[in-house]
């Protein structure tokens, strides 16, 4: 089955001082179903390899986008409306748009698994919207 990847899971991978590394590499490695990429959530792979890790972690990146190592997911159309949907249902949480953007990407494909590194929002999600967190 496939996986959602959240940006510190993809972060993680590529930073090998990151204490979620081997976590993250042990799930890339050990999913045998397609690791899905929510789109809203490459800026911010993009800005963190950049600004922490370097040019070479960017391209190797981007080579995983391009090259079919990722599924890249869009948000659809009227998942702008739940993104603002979950906003207002989880006020405490302040989601933001790319947490619940992921969220809205999770239920219109019907991928309830989400790699993530980011535990103070996505459990309360999980425990909410049936979602399935890993690790």
């Amino acid at each position: 089955m496939a996986v959602l990847l959240d940006t510190g899971i993809l972060y993680a991978s590529y930073d090998r001082s990151d204490r979620w590394h081997e976590r993250s590499v042990e799930i890339l490695q050990r999913e045998q179903g397609q690791l899905v990429v929510p789109s809203p959530v490459i800026p911010e792979v993009d800005h963190l390899l950049g600004s922490r890790v370097g040019a070479p972690a960017r391209l190797r990146f981007y080579e995983g986008l391009s090259g079919g190592h990722y599924f890249v997911a869009d948000l659809p159309q009227e998942g702008y409306a739940r993104v603002s949907e979950l906003n207002r249902q989880f006020p405490e949480l302040s989601l933001g748009f790319v947490d619940a953007a992921i969220v809205a990407i999770s239920e219109a494909l019907g991928l309830p698994r989400i790699a993530t590194t980011d535990r103070r929002d996505f459990e309360p999600l999980a425990s909410a919207l049936s979602l399935t967190l890993l690790p």
